[in-house]
């Protein structure tokens, strides 16, 4: 097949989902059989499709959480996520709760992977704003406070629900205590009907993290439900994530 930049880009995009971890430009380089000076310039295309992100502290590249917003009409096609769907289905049946994976992107927050009674395939890719889920909170704590301000709520934005945090000093509080605590809740700001809590899954190689778990149960559920025991499970799950995913 003759190379084209567009050919070239689907190899990259393709190395980097089987790599499974952030790659550096002679890596990537080597691996498409190209000078480093046209691997920095696809990756730069890349990076303005919102599909590659860079990781400053390391300079190596990753899969943008944001390639999800291309997929997400076909995402159902795909079947379940298989990579953690053991561990997340059994960790969704002892806790009696919806479990989600889902990644940071520009300002929205998109499923990877789900399991139990509201985790089903049609969630993949599905997204909405960081300031507004536990999984964004959590996720945008872990930047540098200089740049948690693009994420917070601004006033063209209309609310999900009448409970989503429309003040950005409070959306600044809250990461503060994200930060602190190490999770995150959501009580009906995405949806009235639903509460979360979410903590990060950190990755080998990746900093600041992407990726990080969810617990989402109904909100009449949650109200007979110990908040400090959910907080506690839901940390041990991130934990037992993090080995999981640095162990492959």
């Amino acid at each position: 097949m003759k190379q084209t930049p567009l050919t070239q880009g689907i190899a990259l995009v393709r190395m980097m989902v089987h790599a499974g971890h952030s790659l550096g430009v002679t890596r990537i380089a080597e691996e498409l059989d190209m000078p480093k000076s046209s691997a920095h310039r696809l990756l730069a295309s890349l990076q303005e499709l919102g599909f590659v992100q860079k990781i400053e502290a390391t300079k190596r590249y990753t899969l943008s959480a944001d390639i999800f917003d291309f997929v997400h009409e076909i995402a159902w096609h795909f079947g379940r996520n298989l990579r953690l769907d053991d561990q997340l289905r059994a960790a969704a049946a002892k806790l009696d709760c919806s479990i989600y994976i889902s990644m940071l992107g520009r300002r929205d927050t998109y499923v990877v992977c789900a399991a139990g009674e509201e985790g089903n395939t049609t969630r993949l890719g599905s997204h909405g704003r960081a300031y507004a889920s536990s999984i964004g909170k959590v996720l945008v704590a872990q930047l540098p406070e200089k740049e948690w301000a693009r994420y917070a709520p601004g006033n063209e934005e209309a609310p999900a629900t009448r409970y989503t945090n429309r003040d950005p000093k409070k959306f600044i509080a809250q990461l503060r205590e994200a930060r602190r605590a190490g999770f995150a809740w959501n009580r009906r700001e995405t949806s009235k009907d639903h509460v979360s809590v979410a903590a990060v899954v950190r990755e080998p190689f990746i900093d600041p993290p992407r990726l990080a778990v969810a617990l989402l149960m109904r909100h009449e559920v949650f109200a007979v439900r110990d908040q400090a025991e959910l907080e506690k499970e839901l940390l041990k799950l991130a934990g037992e994530l993090e080995r999981e995913l640095g162990s492959r």
